[in-house]
Order: structure tokens, then C-alpha cells, then sequence
């Protein structure tokens, strides 16, 4: 096992660890879990992830299938949401033509993913999502 070692390095010494354990379809020991953090996927909402889930609830409101929420669509099905549903549109409709499509709403989505991924790793993290959600729910004081 020394030769192993010194000859090639901590490398060899992981994997001398874990083939046994492997074997037996036992836990990894903890000292090679650690060592193996980098490797495994982060946990987390990805971009793809946050834009096709939010897409899907826009376009929800498409009733006529055309691929585009109009004004009038959007607000028949606009039950939720932070302030007036009309003034959201209005953010949602860059080009002013009176409807959203695909690429207006993937454009709104990447610039809100952005805001809320503070550390900036291009994964929302359970921490990041609980952050705005209390924050989508501070209400300002009545004067």
C-alpha cells in the first residue's frame, strides 16, 4: 500500500478506499465523499430549469393557441401576483405590440434569474429561493 501511495498519490489512495466499498454497495467513507463534492451536480434550480417552468405558466394563459398571450388573455387569467396585473403586461411587452411571446418572456426570466442568483454560480439554491420568496412578501408599511 505504501508503494501505491508514493507512487501514485492520493489518487490511488481514494480509489484504494472506495473499491471496497464499492464492492459491497456500501456509503463511501466521509473523507472520500468530501473529496468527491466537485464532481457531483450542485443542487439548485438551473436557468433552463426556472425559464421552461415559468414559460409554461405565461403560456398557460394562450387560449386561442397562437403561441402569444395577448393583453386581453393575460388579463382573464391573471389571479396572483405582485401589483396591477396591466402594468406587469406592460413590463412583459418590450416591442409594444400588444402581445408577449416566447423570446419576450425567456428575456424577462433570464433578467429576474440574474437578480435573484446573488452569488452569481447560475444555480438558484434553496437559500437564494427562500431570500426571494420572503422578500416577494415583505409588504410595505401603511402610512
Amino acid at each position: 500500500m505504501t508503494t501505491i501511495k508514493t507512487r501514485y498519490g492520493a489518487a490511488s489512495t481514494a480509489l484504494a478506499l472506495l473499491l471496497p466499498a464499492m464492492a459491497c454497495g456500501q456509503a463511501m467513507p466521509p473523507a472520500a465523499q468530501n473529496d468527491s463534492a466537485a464532481a457531483r451536480p450542485r443542487s439548485g434550480l438551473t436557468l433552463q430549469d426556472f425559464t421552461s417552468r415559468r414559460e409554461r405558466r405565461v403560456l398557460a394563459a394562450d387560449t386561442d393557441g397562437d403561441g402569444k398571450v395577448s393583453r386581453a388573455e393575460y388579463l382573464a387569467a391573471a389571479t396572483g401576483g405582485k401589483g396591477d396585473p396591466a402594468r406587469r403586461f406592460a413590463r412583459l411587452d418590450r416591442n409594444d405590440d400588444g402581445m408577449v411571446d416566447r423570446q419576450e418572456i425567456a428575456s424577462m426570466l433570464t433578467r429576474r434569474f440574474a437578480r435573484l442568483d446573488t452569488d452569481h454560480d447560475g444555480v438558484l439554491s434553496p437559500t437564494e429561493r427562500f431570500a426571494a420568496r420572503k422578500s416577494a412578501r415583505r409588504v410595505a408599511p401603511e402610512a
